[in-house]
């Protein structure tokens, strides 16, 4: 019997099936998991761009609290307020107000980035992202 496991040279088929079997079972359970983590890193980068642009914008009022014109989020990235590279904002202006920042929203907003283009709902401070 030892002289017969020493001659063995390879696997059997059922040992390989059980293999593979296994990997399909891990693979079924960890793509949909993996999925919805890059879906919800996609939101929360928007999340987060939105909350610079935020901080932004309270940034040029403090500087140009007399600027009552609206302005387009995009215009921040021209005076180097943020760097906004990659991101295009529709529906979203904002306003100067004796240093303080009044938000426009359209209906709906969106952010198009490299990723996608992304549906913004909520307020200033709570967004909503959700990808269409």
């Amino acid at each position: 019997m030892t002289q017969v496991l020493k001659n063995r040279k390879g696997v059997t088929l059922v040992e390989l099936l059980a293999v593979i079997v296994i990997m399909g079972i891990i693979a079924a359970i960890a793509v949909p998991a993996i999925g919805g983590l890059i879906k919800n890193s996609e939101e929360k980068a928007i999340v987060g761009t939105l909350t610079t642009v935020e901080e932004a914008a309270r940034l040029y009022a403090s500087v140009t609290e007399n600027d009552s014109t609206s302005r387009q989020v995009s215009f921040l990235d021209d005076e180097d307020y943020v760097d906004l590279t990659g991101y295009t904002f529709t529906g979203l202006t904002f306003t100067v107000s004796n240093g303080s920042v009044v938000w426009s929203y359209g209906t709906p907003m969106t952010v198009e980035t490299s990723d996608g283009i992304f549906v913004v709902t909520g307020s200033a401070g709570n967004w909503t992202v959700n990808k269409s």
